[in-house]
């Protein structure tokens, strides 16, 4: 597209062939663009993302990326411009102090390498060749990218239901919350959602279906940053780069069909050859295949692990379930089902032998989640021996703070009796579980015919 829209053709000598010669302003526009969003930030991506599938330490991935981001540059960048100091500790987010900070410096040094790049190859007519490595390369970080996330949803793990959300007043959720929540309750459109990043990363995989992959790949991208903008999730860096390698990939097949459904005469216009051999070309063709392959394996092997780790094939608790508390008791003392805020423990405290619980729930093995009787949640860690019939709250992991054990009794497959000592005084609770088909949002299904919307 960039040849097309802005080459000028020079005639060669004699017998030789006309040489395409872009604006000025192109090939300066080509030289950012080839530094910042390809090497700065396609080519940072999928260094990482390859070291990732070769299954390296993740302290090494961690200090690769560190690099990547221009460290220590941009330490210095966010302290003598922002008045920052940069930490580099993974949170979980990808919209950190450190990633914006990283993003400047990096525009910084692109707009520097573009001066001096078009210094010093101000002579050259175009980059036809190099534009067709630089399509390339952002083909490779978005085939690794849509196939990692996407293989996450078809295997649903990103989105895992959780029994929690189900009595969690809508009110108290995040945003990010809502949309996770609302997703996971669908899993055939989280399935769906998959389905579509991994069917485009696949047509990007090789050059003839590279466009079709394209113009698919800006659809799906276009959605995941509008819903991180919307529901203030914190990819929305990463997910404009992804839609931005889609935008500059399709661009070319958009133009055209546009130029088509007006009526316009579309002349087919193959690609510039990356090799100066037809065996180049086949062997640059069967890396990509081979390429595309592994990161297809390595995506469903992380994807099926993700499923079985923290996804919706995860182990359930030995109680799983929502679990009213109907009856509780203080050294044989009856706690009241009052709301009393001014009794609720702090975050510290988290658990608290004086203040009544409304529910306890059991979800995961490693873990259980409380519901006070101000309906707010707070998860601790626990271990659920079946043999003993013992429960362990703790504030770790490792179980070496422990906060209460108690002994359980299933009289009944939806009663539980918990009793034991919690911050050093005896309680017992009774339980009753709840049925989770009570909540329309588990019951309700799928229904082609509705005589009156459904909507409560």
């Amino acid at each position: 597209m960039v040849t097309q829209l802005a080459a000028e053709v020079i005639g060669g000598d004699e017998g030789q062939p006309a040489v395409e010669r872009w604006h000025p302003l192109v090939r300066a526009v080509f030289r950012f663009g080839a530094v910042f969003l390809g090497i700065g930030m396609a080519g940072a991506w999928l260094a990482y993302a390859l070291l990732r599938s070769f299954g390296l330490p993740q302290r090494m991935v961690t200090e690769v990326a560190e690099w990547t981001a221009l460290h220590p540059l941009s330490d210095s960048v966010g302290y003598h411009v922002f008045g920052t100091r940069i930490d580099y500790t993974p949170t979980g987010s990808g919209d950190t102090a450190a990633q914006w900070v990283s993003i400047f410096t990096l525009l910084l040094v692109s707009v520097a390498a573009t001066v001096v790049w078009s210094v010093l190859d101000r002579r050259r007519p175009n980059y036809s060749r190099l534009y067709e490595w630089f399509r390339l390369l952002l083909r490779a970080a978005l085939v690794s990218a849509l196939l990692l996330y996407g293989m996450v949803k078809l295997l649903p793990s990103q989105m895992s239901f959780s029994l929690d959300r189900l009595v969690e007043p809508f009110g108290d959720m995040s945003p990010m919350a809502v949309l996770w929540s609302q997703t996971s309750l669908s899993q055939p459109y989280e399935i769906a959602l998959g389905a579509a990043e991994i069917t485009a990363a696949l047509l990007l995989v090789l050059p003839r279906t590279a466009g079709l992959g394209a113009v698919l790949a800006v659809i799906v991208t276009l959605q995941i940053f509008l819903l991180n903008l919307t529901f203030d999730v914190p990819v929305k860096i990463f997910s404009l780069q992804l839609l931005a390698y889609a935008v500059v990939l399709a661009a070319p097949h958009i133009f055209r069909i546009v130029t088509a459904l007006v009526g316009g005469a579309v002349p087919f216009r193959s690609p510039e050859s990356l090799r100066t051999t037809p065996r180049g070309n086949r062997i640059l063709l069967v890396a990509q295949a081979v390429f595309g392959a592994w990161l297809l394996f390595t995506a469903i092997t992380e994807g099926s692990d993700a499923w079985h780790s923290y996804g919706n094939a995860r182990p359930h608790s030995p109680l799983y379930g929502i679990w009213d508390i109907t009856d509780y008791t203080v050294a044989g003392q009856e706690m009241p089902p009052l709301v009393d805020y001014s009794e609720s423990p702090n975050d510290n405290q988290m658990l608290s032998a004086t203040v009544r619980l409304r529910r306890i729930i059991f979800d995961i093995p490693i873990g259980v989640t409380a519901q006070r009787m101000d309906d707010s949640l707070f998860s601790l860690p626990a271990q659920i021996d079946t043999d003993r019939h013992t429960l362990t709250l703790s504030k770790d992991l490792g179980h070496q703070l422990k906060i209460a054990t108690l002994e359980y009794q299933q009289p009944q497959p939806n009663q539980l009796i918990l009793a034991g000592q919690l911050g050093g005084r005896p309680v017992r609770m009774q339980l009753t579980r709840i049925d989770l088909e009570r909540f329309p949002a588990v019951a309700r299904g799928f229904h082609w015919m509705q005589p009156v919307p459904y909507f409560r």
